[in-house]
């Protein structure tokens, strides 16, 4: 199982990438009536950055519509550009927590036919739970 956890709430459209480990999925099962959450494809990453991602910069909130965005951020790294900002938070690579600080959270819209269910749990036909590698196919929905 990958290293990388999306999250999404199903009310709010919001997703965000954290680092996999027994802590995170505790926390997780917790909220987990109010969210549904599983292990992204590097494709649904891409397209999260490429299509909703945003970063802090100077107290701004910007588009990273620019591979001189992350240059002028993380050069020190060794990151140039988009796609290897991508790499490191699908792979959950050493600068993970960088870029994580750096990101804004995702804003989505809603998934095309929207949620179904929302009061029933992944496993049980509904739209709340781990969906494991099936988020990649709601995260589409979504785009």
């Amino acid at each position: 199982v990958r290293e990388a956890v999306v999250s999404t709430q199903s009310t709010g459209n919001n997703a965000v990438v954290v680092k996999r480990s027994d802590k995170m999925i505790e926390m997780l099962r917790v909220v987990e009536p109010y969210i549904t959450w599983g292990y992204p494809s590097l494709r649904s990453v891409h397209n999260l950055v490429f299509k909703y991602g945003y970063g802090q910069v100077k107290d701004e909130k910007v588009a990273l519509s620019s591979n001189t965005i992350i240059e002028n951020k993380f050069a020190e790294q060794g990151m140039l550009c988009i796609e290897d900002l991508v790499k490191q938070l699908y792979e959950v690579g050493q600068h993970f927590d960088a870029i994580t600080k750096f990101m804004c959270v995702f804003k989505l819209t809603p998934p095309k036919g929207g949620f179904r269910r929302v009061a029933t749990p992944f496993k049980q036909n509904g739209a709340w739970g781990n969906r494991a590698e099936k988020i990649n196919s709601l995260i589409r929905k979504m785009l």
